[in-house]
């Protein structure tokens, strides 16, 4: 994706149709080209002579060069370069429709029909089977994560529920089943009986 980006920043950058190497690459054939001397040898072909006696030879039909460069990269060479000069200054047509081979097919091929799609274009990306994989792992540990915390919380619900139906011993009066802030003074009057009587006995 960084790739990509990167790419189309160049491309923004961009003048022309080119990249700036590409550019970079053709501007320097062009200055190269004006120190060699194209001459027609018959059919569409052209002899380039340089200025250290290096000779090659270039077929505009076939757009190739005995120095591979124009076929390998697919930027025009120096010695196309100069085919091309020589060719205008002859007032030949170069490039466009006129270097397109003529085809002498009787069927015409015409763009396919357009359709549009029902619904809103999607705009979230095809995710590879590696982010795949690690959302299953993520989903998994926040899982696991929920299974525990829900396990403590009914461990705490179990440990309430035994403390709820537990016995309890009142802190005034001594007795089971109440705590001091719901003591009603159950065993008072008990304490005060026993007291009572106690007394008569000793009397």
């Amino acid at each position: 994706m960084k790739r990509i980006c990167n790419v189309v920043k160049e491309k923004r950058k961009c003048q022309g149709p080119l990249t700036p190497t590409a550019t970079k690459l053709l501007k320097k054939n062009e200055q190269q080209a004006a120190e060699y001397i194209a001459r027609w040898n018959g059919g569409g072909k052209y002899q380039v002579v340089g200025p250290w006696n290096d000779q090659h030879v270039v077929d505009i039909n076939q757009m190739t060069c005995t120095c591979r460069k124009w076929e390998l990269t697919g930027i025009p060479c120096r010695h196309a370069i100069a085919t091309w000069s020589e060719m205008t200054d002859n007032g030949e047509i170069v490039g466009e429709l006129a270097m397109w081979p003529k085809s002498y097919c009787p069927t015409r091929i015409i763009p396919p029909p357009y359709h549009k799609m029902h619904g809103r274009p999607k705009k979230k990306r095809r995710q590879s089977m590696e982010e795949r994989m690690s959302q299953k792992e993520k989903s998994s540990q926040i899982e696991s994560v929920i299974a525990s915390q829900s396990q403590t919380q009914g461990s705490k619900e179990v440990e309430k529920l035994s403390r709820k139906f537990g016995s309890v011993t009142c802190g005034k009066c001594k007795q089971k089943g109440h705590n001091k802030s719901t003591c009603k003074g159950q065993g008072a009057g008990q304490q005060e009986g026993g007291g009572a009587n106690e007394g008569h006995g000793q009397e």
